[in-house]
């Protein structure tokens, strides 16, 4: 029997006797007949480049930073006690639960974020993403977030990069030189335009006097 106290970024996960399921608190007394261990609450940066190919099968690079740690109240410290701990509800997670830590979190990610942005990605061209970046990124960490729900994690922050070709691959980069080129063309026709308003403004002057 001891008394037990967490630190200011951390939490005790206490089991055994009178506990049915985990315990989660800051400080408690431990009993002979219970366990207990911490688990920091400190997100994690997450650094991935996935290869993705789209409803055409072009691939590309996707490379992208997350900050990732449990949601700091009590229900999703619970399932991310669980997962840590491998005191998960049915076999199947018990299962997937034999690698138990950050490291086990991470794969739960890793695994997270390649399959729906895969999802997504083979429902859409290369051209959309392209040309709807913002939108396909925000989609990518929407529908990520919703799978770290059941773990009892949250994305603090996202840094999906841009997008890149794959080798041997010039799409994004064929791409990325068309809208320059137009953007250019379009300031030509602009300055062209405003020189001929400014000529016509002179002749008018002159016109006058």
């Amino acid at each position: 029997m001891g008394y037990s106290v967490s630190d200011a970024n951390s939490y005790l996960v206490l089991t055994g006797g009178g506990i049915e399921d985990v315990k989660i608190v800051k400080k408690a007394w431990i009993w002979p007949w219970q366990r207990y261990s911490r688990i920091s609450i400190s997100p994690f940066d997450f650094e991935i480049t996935l290869q993705a190919m789209t409803i055409e099968k072009l691939q590309f690079s996707l490379p992208a930073v997350f900050t990732i740690g449990p949601d700091d109240h009590i229900d999703a410290l619970c399932k991310y006690a669980k997962i840590l701990t491998g005191k998960t509800a049915t076999n199947t997670a018990k299962r997937e639960a034999a690698g138990t830590g950050r490291n086990h979190v991470q794969d739960i990610v890793k695994g997270i974020i390649e399959g729906e942005t895969r999802v997504i990605v083979s429902g859409m061209t290369m051209e959309e993403i392209f040309k709807e970046r913002q939108v396909f990124k925000t989609k990518v960490i929407e529908n990520v977030q919703s799978e770290l729900n059941q773990f009892g994690l949250r994305i603090y922050n996202a840094n999906v990069k841009e997008l890149q070709d794959t080798a041997g691959s010039e799409y994004f980069k064929f791409l990325s030189r068309k809208a320059h080129e137009g953007a250019s063309n379009q300031a030509k026709v602009d300055v062209a335009n405003a020189m001929m308003l400014g000529d016509i403004g002179e002749a008018e002057k002159r016109g006058q006097t």
